[in-house]
């Protein structure tokens, strides 16, 4: 696993909440002997007033209590959007399997019984704090989301509440129709981002008379792929991309791009293309009822489903009030349901009598599930199959369970996928290794169904908070998509910018780190011209005093679109910036002299060499070194930051710029 312990636990708040004193001073030497910051809370209305003031990073909460007992507090966090996603570990001295079961459903991440044992308590809070401190430092789909629908809403405003009222729509009709918790997700986001490959077709196009033909309608038909090529980096959407690219299908092939038919077209991409077809009429000039019926008339000739058009229409356009405006805020709709619903388990025992018991209970529940009877087959199943959750027998021949578990956690790929370690003796040892290898959880057989199948949906819901993360590299290369699909050109000179304003901090003897930051900045410092008309991007000629100001909306319009995501955060005064002056007369901020952020001067060299050196709509590219003269009057007339220019000057000289 990445990572140590003490790394882990330094600086981490977590909050106990239990009314014996005796209980909170143990649980509290516990933790702070481990490195946390605990802070301790008296009953359950006690934890909500503190938790009201500051989140703590974890939770770890008494079940009897006077004024609140645990269950309701864990319902009363779970019910609210800023402490959904706390985690809350459960103590418990019931017996009863119920009670545990209720709590896990109530939406605990996890419970421990009474008396608490050390090894089992540091383990569920480390984990638990881990993957509450990855949701804080990486970006989650739904802040992806929001950033391209506004992106491209800011390149065609008419565009404007499309794809909230299609997700809308196409979400109270999965609902009605009861699918599972995954397809459900792909309507909701798939509809919220069907369009999104729009931002790669021409202007013109989008403005042309409907219905489109000829050029316009092969130029407008690409919009689905290019869809796709954007979503593509992004881990956490993957079921997202089928509805994206299908949205334009049709049951009978007439569809494209791909001419699905039958069963190829989804249910997902059906509901979407329907509530889209829908919302285009309805919207137009033809109103709701026109809408209906072009429904019913698409669904006579094969092209819809006919059950699913008249769901649709008994359930979608319901999510509108008389002014058509959403009833329920779809964002909110989207945050991951407190119990997982199916999901793949790999079961792994030698012995076949356990292995077909633990294979029937989970079975019975819903999920899917794979036996093996050795560690190396489960190895194998890890990589074949990329299961969601794995169960181990801890004494097999040749690897055993702790060896496997020891594997999984050790691998990036796989070092959040959850383990559940089983066994007949339950010895204090085995305990405390499963704890040492990563282990998610303990069991001992004889399992308890009901308890059993509440562990398996708490820790697949753990999985889905992480799932719903993206890494740096993932969030930043879309973003880069969803800026050349608006401006081919800047593909090459977006990459250049930031690959030379990394040398140049390297020139200049910059931390490593702020290098590593400016290739990023460099990637996104234009991606506010998604909102700049094309025209004015690719005039050729002399631009008005109007199309100016609109091009100088670019930066401070580019901040704004990405500040919901945490991966960009350090770069943001690097996108706003970038078009300021050392003089004091640049834009949008009119900051001067060192009130401009490093990293943003740097950045502006960088970019402002490389236009003097690529080829654009109005002049050829310029020499490198007839380039470095012109920067250098605008030096002296107070464009650049003096020390900046000189580190470049010496870069040029010794051939350093060549990209």
């Amino acid at each position: 696993m990445r990572g140590d312990d003490a790394l882990l636990g330094a600086g981490g708040r977590v909050l106990v909440v239990d009314d014996q004193e005796a209980n909170r001073e143990l649980v509290e030497e516990i933790l702070g002997s481990a490195g946390y910051e605990v802070e301790l809370a008296v009953d359950g209305q006690d934890a909500l007033d503190r938790i009201e003031v500051a989140l703590p990073e974890c939770i770890v909460l008494d079940v009897m209590m006077p004024r609140l007992d645990g269950f309701e507090v864990c319902r009363r966090l779970r019910a609210a959007p800023r402490t959904r996603f706390v985690p809350i570990v459960i103590l418990t001295a019931l017996s009863d399997t119920r009670d545990k079961v209720r709590g896990l459903e109530l939406g605990a991440d996890d419970f421990l019984n009474k008396p608490v044992r050390r090894e089992e308590l540091l383990a569920r809070v480390r984990s638990l704090v881990r993957i509450r401190r990855l949701r804080e430092e990486l970006d989650t789909a739904d802040a992806l989301i929001y950033t391209m629908v506004k992106a491209l809403e800011s390149k065609d405003p008419r565009s404007a509440g499309h794809s909230e009222r299609v997700a809308a729509m196409a979400m109270s009709t999965a609902a009605a129709l009861g699918l599972s918790a995954r397809e459900f997700e792909a309507v909701g986001k798939g509809a919220l981002l069907h369009d999104i490959g729009r931002l790669g077709v021409p202007e013109d196009v989008l403005a042309a008379p409907h219905p489109f033909t000829g050029e316009n309608l092969a130029a407008y038909r690409r919009h689905p792929e290019i869809g796709e090529r954007i979503l593509r980096p992004l881990r956490s959407l993957g079921g997202v991309v089928d509805v994206v690219r299908h949205h334009h299908e049709r049951l009978d092939g007439s569809g494209y791009p791909d001419g699905l038919s039958g069963d190829a077209f989804t249910v997902p991409a059906q509901l979407v293309a329907l509530a889209n077809l829908y919302d285009e009429i309805a919207h137009g000039a033809g109103g709701a009822a026109a809408a209906g019926q072009a429904l019913r008339a698409e669904a006579a000739a094969g092209r819809f489903r006919g059950d699913l058009v008249e769901a649709f229409l008994r359930t979608g356009p319901a999510a509108f009030g008389r002014s058509g405006t959403a009833l329920s805020d779809p964002w909110a709709d989207l945050a991951p349901a407190h119990a997982s619903e199916g999901g793949r388990i790999l079961v792994c025992d030698d012995t076949a009598a356990n292995r077909e018991v633990l294979q029937a209970m989970l079975e019975e529940a819903g999920f899917e599930v794979i036996a093996e009877a050795n560690g190396g087959a489960a190895v194998h199943a890890v990589e074949e199959h990329r299961p969601d959750l794995v169960i181990l027998d801890i004494r097999m021949p040749g690897l055993d369970g702790f060896e496997v578990c020891e594997w999984i956690k050790r691998s990036p790929e796989t070092e959040f996928l959850p383990v559940v370690l089983v066994t007949a003796f339950g010895e204090p040892a085995d305990r405390a290794r499963s704890a040492r290898v990563g282990a998610d959880d303990f069991l001992t057989l004889p399992v308890n169904r009901l308890e059993l199948v509440a562990r398996v949906r708490s820790l697949l819901r753990l999985r889905a908070y992480h799932d719903d993360l993206e890494d740096h590299q993932s969030v930043v290369l879309s973003l880069a998509s969803v800026l050349e699909a608006k401006d081919p050109y800047t593909r090459g000179h977006s990459s250049r910018v930031g690959e030379l304003a990394a040398r140049l901090a390297g020139e200049m003897g910059l931390p490593a780190q702020l290098c590593e930051q400016l290739k990023i900045a460099g990637l996104l410092h234009d991606i506010g011209k998604v909102g700049v008309p094309e025209r004015v991007i690719n005039k050729p000629g002399r631009l008005t005093d109007e199309e100016f100001l609109t091009i100088m909306s670019h930066p401070g319009g580019g901040a704004t679109m990405v500040r919901p995501l945490r991966t960009v955060r350090d770069v943001l005064p690097m996108i706003r910036h970038h078009h300021e002056r050392w003089d004091g007369r640049g834009y949008p901020d009119r900051l001067a002299g060192e009130q401009i952020p490093l990293g943003a001067r740097v950045l502006a060299m960088a970019d402002a060499f490389d236009a003097l050196t690529s080829d654009r709509s109005y002049r050829k590219a310029l020499p490198a070194s007839e380039a470095v003269a012109i920067l250098a009057n605008e030096t002296v007339e107070g464009k650049w930051d003096p020390a900046t220019y000189a580190a470049l000057a010496a870069m040029v000289r010794r051939g350093g710029h060549v990209i």
